[in-house]
């Protein structure tokens, strides 16, 4: 079967993750506790950016900015450099184009540019095709369909309707009736975000989202989508507070990059250092902390203290994304081609209840995120002529649909996992679960896509296929059962040995000690310890496709001594019969879970999914709201999506 995966999964892959970080560069200090204040973690951010930051590619315009912030001339050269790219058409060049309107309504405030940059930028503007309704066919592949490509063409369409209202665009369109056309789809992206909160949850696609909703709130000219934008970014950086391990978005997520994974710098990094005080400014992780750094937009104090609170653990649960089966339950149309927006954004563009729509949105507007739709109709009219039903629904790699996360966080590890999260079906980025001590030391399982590294699913980053999964404070069980021939054969952990300050083996068990925290992991099956290409051993393997990993974390504070987590762990009863698994955590008690049996904890069934968008110590919100509270001690934070009102105690 030839599917249209190998154009998607390669251009954008290729040409998008120019943008997301490859290397560390010059190194930037690492905070693992909150130090300074915003105006000093500015100001070092803007120093930073301006002599390490990316001067080139897609993002190269983020470090210009910095630039003009501090007081210095922009490099001419280097901004022309942005508009050819954003000319050239090719994906991802709404990246470069948020950019460079960010900096032509700093250039309205303040002009530095010469006449002929400033009329070159102008026709760049003029020029661009910001939507798939422009009758201008496409000669390169651009994304404008996921999550954070829709909102960066209509924040990008706005923005540029703005500056030339009364011009007639290339597309044909006025500046007015651009603004028009943006306005409506971003208050839908908006409201389905508030409700739904961010498909590629956790990932670090919140960059983009953060430069997408900065652009909104600090110059869209309509007070109401300029406060709804505030309130959602205020949500985002609530997801990154609950998510946030002393400087490294630690959890579960939608959408991982290796480098984010494996190297200790993840692209969250910088906007944690600058809003939380944690984290490590990166030289090409740049587009949404130089937003920040550029923006009247402040953090709520509540938000901000939540993210450094590691006076006693916190347990958070969420729902994330809706399956496109329960549309309905939402007012929500399988046959609305703006509707099927949202599907495409969650990535569920051949779901059988949304592909026909879809089918007619590629025809009718010449844009394919699939090319074959005719393919997999049959493919479901075929489960129906055998089983009367459709029996596997679940064919599309990349799909973001409803994700039930789990997230325990103490002051010496941190562990997250999505329960169940589209189980035996193949896949591309998820990143099903995560057990942090460190920003170096961590510890997650995958089934590897291919040996190297490069394209999605990876050997580090995503899964061929997705495992069943389950989390209970700080233990994890999970089972790998792919039956598809999709990836490698074999399952494998993430332990780098080097990274903790303590590794020994007991009873099967791996132990990992990294300051005063503690993990310890085992495999159903025998493995091997093997090195990465630079010698570093890293990698702990499973022959076979079938495996169950079992992972519990603990600390001093909880144990006494790593000594005594060792005897109790490795002692404690762990029984497998095929794809089940009996283990009695010293921790918390019995745990009995299969690929095919539910989870149960001490005898008592336990759910996998949540009615929450939000259900911790500081929010308790259901999923579908358009009102969410957010409160620790005298600090809170009301939002009300529906009257447009933000309140901040």
């Amino acid at each position: 079967m030839k599917q249209f995966f190998y154009l998607f999964s390669f251009l954008s892959l290729f040409l998008c993750c120019s943008s997301l970080p490859k290397e560390a560069g010059e190194p930037d200090a690492f905070w693992s506790i909150p130090q300074g204040t915003y105006e000093q973690r500015r100001k070092l951010y803007l120093d930073y950016c301006i002599k390490y930051g990316e001067r080139k590619e897609r993002i190269g315009i983020f470090t210009q900015m910095c630039r003009l912030m501090a007081g210095l001339s922009t490099e001419e050269e280097l901004v022309q450099d942005a508009v050819d790219k954003i000319r050239s058409n090719w994906d991802c060049d709404d990246f470069s184009l948020n950019g460079l309107l960010r900096l032509a309504y700093m250039e309205k405030e303040r002009p530095t540019l010469s006449p002929v940059m400033a009329q070159n930028i102008k026709d760049c503007i003029l020029d661009f095709k910001y939507w798939w309704n422009d009758a201008r066919r496409d000669t390169t592949y651009r994304c404008y369909h996921t999550e954070n490509h829709q909102a960066l063409y209509h924040t990008a369409e706005l923005l540029a309707g703005q500056l030339y209202k009364d011009r007639t665009f290339s597309s044909g369109l006025t500046g007015e009736e651009h603004i028009a056309h943006a306005e409506h789809l971003l208050k839908r992206w908006l409201d389905f975000r508030f409700r739904f909160g961010f498909s590629e949850w956790n990932s670090s696609y919140y960059e983009v989202d953060i430069l997408i909703l900065l652009n909104l709130f600090d110059y869209a000219e309509n007070p109401e989508l300029k406060e709804q934008a505030r309130m959602v970014l205020d949500l985002l950086m609530f997801d990154m507070a609950l998510g946030n391990f002393h400087g490294i978005l630690a959890t579960t997520t939608g959408r991982a990059y290796t480098h984010s994974l494996i190297t200790g710098h993840h692209t969250m990094s910088p906007t944690l250092k600058l809003v939380f005080g944690e984290g490590q400014y990166i030289p090409d992780a740049i587009m949404g902390t130089t937003a920040l750094a550029g923006s009247s937009y402040r953090c709520p104090q509540v938000i901000i203290d939540i993210a450094t609170d590691y006076t006693k653990p916190m347990l958070n649960r969420q729902k994330i994304s809706i399956e496109v089966d329960d549309a309905p339950l939402y007012s929500l149309s399988w046959d609305d081609e703006e509707d099927t927006h949202l599907y495409w954004g969650i990535q569920e563009f051949i779901h059988p209840k949304a592909i026909r729509m879809s089918k007619q949105i590629s025809e009718t507007h010449d844009t394919y995120p699939y090319r074959n739709y005719d393919e997999y109709i049959q493919r479901y009219e075929d489960q129906i002529k055998e089983h009367g039903r459709i029996i596997n629904s679940r064919l599309d790699r990349f799909a973001l649909s409803e994700a039930n996360i789990e997230t325990y966080r103490t002051n010496d590890y941190m562990m997250s996992c999505a329960f169940d999260y589209r189980a035996g079906a193949i896949a591309y980025q998820q990143h099903i679960w995560q057990a942090s001590l460190g920003n170096h030391a961590t510890v997650f399982t995958t089934h590897p896509g291919r040996k190297d590294l490069g394209g999605s699913p990876n050997y580090w980053g995503g899964s061929a296929v997705l495992p069943r999964a389950i989390q209970h404070k700080n233990v994890v069980i999970c089972i790998y059962n792919s039956q598809i021939r999709e990836g490698m054969d074999l399952t494998h952990a993430h332990f780098p040995r080097e990274d903790f300050d303590e590794v020994t083996e007991k009873n099967g068990w791996i132990f990992g000690r990294k300051a005063n925290g503690y993990v310890a992991l085992y495999s159903q099956h025998p493995v091997t310890w093997q090195n990465d290409p630079q010698g570093k051993i890293n990698d702990l393997v499973a022959d076979g496709r079938q495996n169950i990993w079992v992972c519990e974390t603990g600390s001093a504070s909880e144990w006494g001594s790593f000594a005594g987590f060792i005897d109790s762990v490795s002692h404690a009863s762990i029984t497998f019969n095929h794809l089940h698994v009996n283990y009695n955590s010293p921790a918390i008690g019995e745990m009995s879970f299969g690929w095919e049996t539910p989870f149960r904890l001490n005898g008592k069934e336990r759910p996998l999914k949540t009615a929450y968008r939000y259900d911790n110590p500081y929010s308790q919100t259901l999923f579908n709201s358009h009102q969410i509270e957010i409160k620790r001690g005298n600090h809170s934070l009301n939002l009300n999506f529906t009257t447009g009102t933000r309140t901040e105690k």
